[in-house]
C-alpha cells in the first residue's frame, strides 16, 4: 500500500479517537459516517455503531486515565481506514479534507484533544470552568460586609 495512504489512515485513526471526547463529536460522527456511506455504503451503519461504542470507551478511558484503551481505539480506526483506502484509494483527498475540516471544528479553531475538568468548592466558594472562552462579571455591592456576592452575571461562549 502507498505510504501516503498508510500515513493518512494513521492520521484518520488518531483524529477520530481525539474527536470522540470533544464537543465536536456529533459533527465528527456525521462526517465519518457520510464519508463511509459514500465509499462503502454497506459498512456505514456498522461504522456508526462502532463510533458510538468507541465514544463510550474513550469517555471511560478519559475518566479513568486509561491510555491503552485509547491506543486500541486508534489502532481499530486506523485499520478501518486502511481497509477503505486499499479498496478506494481515490477516497484519500476526501478523507484528508474531512480530517482537516473536523480538526478545525465548527468555529475554525483547531481541536487538539479532550478536556477533563474537576472542581470542588466549600462554604461560600465558587467555581467557574470553561472549555473555551469565559467572561465573568461580578457586582460586589455587599461582598465585604456579607461575605458573598449579591448579584453575579455569568456568560460563557
Amino acid at each position: 500500500m502507498d505510504p501516503y495512504l498508510l500515513t493518512l489512515a494513521g492520521t484518520a485513526g488518531t483524529s477520530v479517537v481525539t474527536l470522540l471526547v470533544t464537543d465536536g463529536w456529533q459533527q465528527a460522527k456525521d462526517g465519518v459516517v457520510a464519508f463511509w456511506r459514500r465509499f462503502q455504503p454497506e459498512a456505514a451503519d456498522d461504522v456508526e455503531r462502532e463510533l458510538e461504542a468507541s465514544r463510550r470507551t474513550a469517555l471511560d478511558a478519559t475518566e479513568n486515565a486509561t491510555t491503552p484503551a485509547t491506543g486500541r481505539l486508534e489502532g481499530h480506526w486506523c485499520a478501518r481506514a486502511v481497509t477503505l483506502l486499499s479498496e478506494h484509494p481515490e477516497a484519500a483527498p476526501e478523507l484528508e479534507a474531512l480530517i482537516d475540516r473536523l480538526a478545525r471544528g465548527a468555529d475554525g479553531q483547531e481541536v487538539t484533544g479532550g478536556i477533563h475538568m474537576e472542581a470542588h468548592a466549600e462554604g461560600n466558594g465558587r467555581v467557574y470552568q470553561a472549555g473555551r472562552d469565559q467572561h465573568i462579571t461580578e457586582h460586589a455591592e455587599h461582598a465585604e460586609r456579607t461575605g458573598y456576592i449579591e448579584r453575579a452575571e455569568h456568560t460563557e461562549r
